[in-house]
């Protein structure tokens, strides 16, 4: 075979790799297990260590025939060789070696451009020109679809043409013109967000799960010893047999036990750590060791951030730092180990129902685990309703149903929307040193740093949109600190509001000194927080840059303190509650000096923020 530019004039628009020997492997070569090269569809599942990968199926009947086997050929090259990215002329975040996973999401992205070849015609890749391209372009600009889309598509293209040099003649696309020319002008302006779109739970719906997870747990030795395990096979044993349960149960009975233990088991280890779904699904047997200063160390694998020299690691690697958990991760875990003897501590027939034997030792799929979750609702539910227990009952999430990434999420919302919350994240994450909790939000050992700034960053915008809209209704604001709350609002409608950030944006805005407003209905206040002068920062020895205040420990006399129309609203509302509680003739009078000291200090602050009213 000639392997020369001159053999085909559309690669002379090639840079990178000179053309070397073409080889197309044959019919019978071995893609994946159970899998030929020749096959009509490619099963590239047992190709990734994923626990969560499922279905990555590549039916080539999809692609247009007279291109299919030079498809075929394309991504077989895909999953065997580095792409060389040595011919881009602009940087790219691609990886040389692409996991299965992103193998099957190429695929997915040619689809648009493989039903453009075929209502063509096209019959030989080599046959498109930079018109034809330029065609093609404007067919991804027009599609009813998100910018990141759209440039994963142009970028499937422009990943055939740089494996032009080891496909076959008729395969070699030219250079796509965007890559030389840039790609601004299909794509229009950068929109991308690194902003996390998967919903958190709603507080409603979370807390009242984790208060039948923590019942179910709390049973946990019961339902273990009720259905105890007769056959004990070795730890490493894949296939421990039937479970022969020890009372008269039926076994649909025993199944339903021994699911609801294991999905309340899956969702408080998944919660309490903010593992992503693929890193709790991996788990395994020992996993879980006290730790050296207290609380515990979980250790797995991750599968996300698995790269060597550039390479996807499919079967992802040992995390550097484990987990920080509390005891009811450990306990979860400790339950999983003593209800089966299957080296992963979730497999998929735990999560199957009425299955009385516990198979291979595969993790659940996406939808059991689903069906698991919302088999536990309705139990619950039921027993809620049973033992008259209606405010225990679990409401439906607005936002749909309860997933393992939901539940990731939901932690840092949690974390960064309620008081003192990064205190909240070192007790979440089992720290007992309070030295480490400041800085833990940085800490790669979270597993979490790329959601905590980004969900930092929104909660201080939604307080900041929250006081732009009071200061709109009420323009009067009281405390010593008012002008930097006025400056704090003006600050961010200048600079924040309605902007997209960046994931380094949001870590730079949460560190905004001049942004540093928390909320506290509690203490009938807002908080223009500068650690210099916080009140209740005295026992600090150095005032950190991080540091959050104490909502819980606000003085009076703090120069910090801003009051709007809101909070003031509030306090005339205590005033009135307050005196009819002096008038109750079941208030005791020891009481009622007290309780008209309290009305005085808030009568005092009323009178103060009109008084600042009249000088605006």
């Amino acid at each position: 075979m000639t392997t020369d530019a001159a053999a085909h004039p559309g690669i002379q628009a090639t840079t990178g790799p000179a053309l070397v020997p073409v080889t197309v492997p044959g019919p019978a070569t071995v893609v994946a297990a159970g899998c030929a090269y020749a096959d009509p569809v490619w099963d590239l599942t047992s190709l990734s260590g994923r626990p969560t990968a499922r279905w990555l199926t590549i039916d080539f009947s999809r692609a247009p025939e007279p291109v299919r086997d030079d498809l075929r050929h394309f991504l077989y090259l895909v999953l065997t060789q580095d792409t060389p990215l040595g011919a881009l002329e602009r940087p790219v975040s691609t990886r040389t070696r692409l996991s299965p996973t992103s193998v099957k999401a190429l695929w997915e992205d040619l689809r648009p451009f493989m039903d453009w070849l075929a209502d063509r015609g096209t019959r030989q890749l080599c046959d498109l020109g930079e018109e034809d391209l330029r065609d093609y372009s404007r067919a991804v600009q027009g599609a009813p679809v998100t910018q990141p889309t759209r440039g994963r598509r142009l970028f499937a293209v422009t990943r055939l043409w740089l494996y032009a040099p080891y496909l076959r003649p008729q395969a070699r696309i030219i250079q796509p013109f965007w890559e030389r020319d840039g790609v601004a002008e299909i794509l229009g302006p950068n929109q991308w967000s690194p902003e996390n779109k998967t919903p958190p739970i709603h507080p409603a719906t979370m807390s009242a799960l984790l208060i039948w997870c923590l019942r179910i747990l709390e049973d946990a030795p019961v339902l273990i010893a009720r259905h105890a395990i007769t056959d004990h096979p070795s730890p490493d044993h894949e296939e421990p047999g039937e479970l022969a349960w020890v009372d008269a149960e039926t076994a649909a009975h025993a199944a339903r036990s021994r699911q609801l233990l294991s999905t309340a088991a899956l969702i408080l280890t998944s919660y309490l750590t903010g593992m992503r779904a693929d890193e709790v699904l991996d788990l395994r047997r020992g996993c879980c060791t006290p730790g050296t200063r207290g609380g515990y160390t979980v250790r797995g694998r991750t599968f996300k951030s698995a790269v060597l020299d550039g390479r996807a690691v499919p079967e992802g690697l040992e995390r550097e730092h484990p987990w920080v958990a509390i005891k009811p991760v450990a306990d979860a875990i400790t339950a999983m180990e003593q209800l089966h003897q299957c080296s992963l501590l979730f497999p998929a027939s735990l999560f199957r129902r009425h299955q009385q034997t516990l198979v291979a030792a595969t993790p659940p799929p996406s939808n059991s685990r689903g069906v698991a979750i919302e088999t536990l609702t309705g139990w619950a539910n039921t027993r809620a309703a049973a033992l008259g227990l209606h405010h225990e009952v679990i409401p439906d999430d607005p936002d749909g149903a309860v997933s393992l990434r939901r539940l990731r999420r939901t932690l840092a919302w949690f974390i960064y929307r309620r008081p003192r919350g990064r205190v909240a994240l070192g007790i979440q994450y089992g720290h007992l040193h309070a030295a480490t909790t400041d800085g833990y939000g940085a800490r790669a050992s979270t597993g979490m740093r790329d959601l905590f700034p980004m969900e930092e960053a929104l909660a201080l915008s939604d307080t900041l949109t929250t006081a732009a809209a009071t200061l709109q209704e009420h323009s009067t604001i009281s405390g010593p600190a008012a002008s930097r709350y006025r400056g704090a609002v003006e600050h961010y409608r200048t600079h924040y509001a309605g902007v997209t950030l960046s994931a380094r944006q949001a870590a730079d805005m949460a560190r905004n000194p001049a942004l540093r407003i928390y909320d506290s209905p509690g203490q009938v206040l807002a908080c223009c927080f500068d650690p210099t002068k916080a009140l209740c920062r005295r026992d600090t020895p150095a005032p950190s840059a991080i540091a959050t205040p104490d909502l819980t420990s606000c003085d009076s006399r703090c120069a910090n303190i801003a009051r709007t129309g809101t909070h003031i609203e509030a306090l005339r509302g205590e005033v009135e509650r307050l005196h009819e509680e002096i008038s109750a003739p079941a208030t005791p009078d020891p009481l009622k000096p007290r309780l008209a000291r309290r009305v005085e200090r808030h009568q005092a602050i009323i009178d103060a923020h009109q008084l600042a009213g009249t000088d605006d």
